[in-house]
């Protein structure tokens, strides 16, 4: 049994909740931080409050995801991702199933037309060009669980990044009173914030398309 297994789903949707607040609060410091840029300084309040919120949802995102990881670790990537003969039985099974379900479908309108609910050759599929779509499909989807696997690492250590970058932002506006009179700082700062904000987005839709792929959580 793996570091709080049996807590996955609840863990992995806390993991998307916080990673939305994340890509929402990232963004609107961004868009707030525009003010700033034309030497209004009435928004710095405000752009505070967004920085302190979007470092506390950066940790807290990446805490969640601290403790899905050994479940990520174990059943998506070593029993999954980097295992091409998983991958190749789950796509013959989903062939099987798909073959039984339309045998299933055409035996039930023969049925309700009063035929014969028996197949005949010429229905079957050939089996050499179906086992040729099957190592087809095997094919394409282990180099996407290949690609998958390396998009996660490279998120994990952008999002590391982005929690840096959070915090200084963070640190600026708790330590500045006023925005007046930096203009050169704070466009480093909103640069600082357009990047953690694009490495939010981009940790957010690579999770996403994880989860696509193969789920910690097994139903």
């Amino acid at each position: 049994m793996l570091l709080l297994e049996n807590h996955t789903t609840i863990l992995l949707v806390i993991h998307g909740v916080l990673a939305l607040a994340t890509v929402g609060i990232t963004t609107h410091l961004v868009l707030w931080m525009r003010p700033l840029m034309r030497g209004q300084s009435g928004r710095h309040r405000s752009c505070r409050r967004f920085a302190l919120l979007g470092v506390g949802a950066y940790a807290a995102s990446m805490l969640v995801g601290m403790l899905l990881y050994p479940s990520y670790k174990v059943r998506v990537r070593a029993e999954y991702l980097e295992n091409p003969s998983a991958i190749t039985r789950a796509t013959e099974a989903e062939y099987r199933t798909r073959a039984l379900t339309a045998k299933h479908n055409r035996d039930s309108l023969r049925f309700r037309r009063g035929q014969s609910s028996l197949l005949e050759d010429e229905d079957l599929p050939a089996s050499g060009e179906q086992a040729q779509a099957i190592v087809d499909e095997a094919d394409r989807r282990i180099g996407k669980a290949a690609r998958v696997a390396r998009w996660f690492d490279v998120k994990e250590h952008w999002a590391a990044l982005g929690l840096i970058l959070s915090a200084a932002i963070a640190l600026f506006f708790a330590a500045a009173k006023s925005s007046e009179g930096q203009r050169v700082v704070l466009r480093l700062v909103w640069a600082m914030a357009i990047l953690s904000s694009l490495i939010a987005w981009s940790a957010a839709v690579i999770g996403v398309l994880t989860t696509a792929v193969r789920s910690v959580v097994s139903l």
